[in-house]
């Protein structure tokens, strides 16, 4: 969970690629820059890296874009370091502009607070959401690539099943799961599980408002709770009319948006992906989310799609070593020196393939 001092600052327009100055060194702009969100759409912030122009003056270039979503209990800033270094590495690879669109899921961040996004608050719902996202920012194209971490790893999976139902707009060609498992979770919750559901039990606990973030870090600290999960959490408070703290989360949304991830398989569509798209699975290896089942499905799928084929895309396997669950504040240069190959093979026009490291 990586911990982040930067504040939103909420812009009444978003970043136009027109406006964005091009030089030959790479540069991103240090302020995200956020949505506006209208009834029934999910904020957003934006990171921007420039490249060096290759085309006449007189030419905008054509930005390439990363779709991110964050894991439960969590927002898009969470995410932001890591969106800056991948979009900046991208862009001096690609040569070509790159930007991030760091989502709030619903009932996270700020999206927690926008309305007309009724429940049920499931993967399917939290999924389409984003689908709606993408039509209305993309305009009937796809990112380039889409990446999930935890629970917005298995929300991408469900991005993918509905952007492959008829009538769509079309696929991203890379897909990124970071350190979620794909296959269902069912019977006896294993530790991870049983952890994430002590966590959300504490906080459905704590009475908000709250005076300070010292109160929560207090009763925190008297569950046993670690200061980095203390100061994690806190940085999802936020000040309500009174000047008093509160979550900017839905706590009862986000539970039953855990409840409904560990439903939800996603075996058939790891072993089967749409045309001219690439699931990239990762394991953090220090992580304890995993299990043999489901390493022997990703190892099946990986198998099932090794050999090209015109009516499916494929599906890649990848260890991040020296990082636990919280793959992009444990060891984030090995993260996007892993990812940053397949961002530059979807910004090539061509179909999956490619170098990226892969079992």
């Amino acid at each position: 969970m990586a911990l982040s001092g930067a504040r939103y600052k909420l812009i009444s327009r978003i970043c136009n690629p027109a406006l964005l100055n091009y030089h030959a060194n790479t540069i991103y702009h240090a302020n995200m820059m956020h949505s506006q969100a209208a009834e029934g759409q999910l904020f957003f912030g934006e990171v921007h890296a420039a490249a060096a122009a290759t085309m006449s003056p007189a030419t905008t270039p054509k930005i390439r874009t990363a779709v991110v979503l964050h894991g439960l209990l969590g927002s898009g800033r969470n995410l932001r370091s890591l969106a800056q270094d991948l979009c900046r590495q991208a862009a001096a690879a690609t040569g070509q502009p790159w930007r991030a669109l760091l989502v709030d899921l619903r009932c996270h961040g700020r999206s927690a607070s926008a309305a007309g996004l009724p429940p049920p608050n499931d993967l399917e719902s939290t999924a389409l959401d984003v689908v709606r996202l993408l039509q209305r920012q993309l305009e009937g194209s796809a990112p380039e690539a889409l990446i999930g971490h935890s629970l917005g790893g298995k929300t991408a999976l469900e991005v993918v099943r509905q952007l492959a139902l008829p009538g769509q707009t079309p696929q991203p060609k890379a897909v990124w799961v970071l350190d979620a498992r794909p296959t269902a979770m069912l019977g006896n919750p294993d530790g991870a599980t049983r952890d994430v559901q002590h966590v959300l039990e504490s906080v459905r606990g704590i009475q908000v408002p709250l005076a300070s973030r010292e109160e929560l870090y207090r009763l925190l600290g008297e569950q046993g709770f670690s200061k980095s999960l203390q100061q994690w959490l806190g940085s999802s408070l936020v000040r309500d009319g009174d000047g008093r703290l509160t979550w900017q989360f839905n706590v009862e949304g986000a539970a039953a948006m855990f409840a409904d991830y560990l439903e939800q398989d996603y075996s058939a569509l790891i072993e089967s992906p749409p045309p001219n798209t690439t699931l990239n699975i990762l394991r953090a290896m220090r992580s304890d989310r995993w299990d043999p089942d489901t390493l022997a499905a990703v190892h099946a799928a990986v198998s099932a799609t090794k050999q090209p084929a015109a009516v499916r895309g494929r599906t890649r396997y990848h260890e991040l070593p020296d990082a636990g669950h919280w793959v992009h504040a444990d060891n984030p240069k090995g993260l996007v020196k892993l990812m940053l190959p397949s961002l530059a093979e979807a910004a090539s026009d061509e179909g999956p393939g490619g170098t990226a490291a892969a079992s």
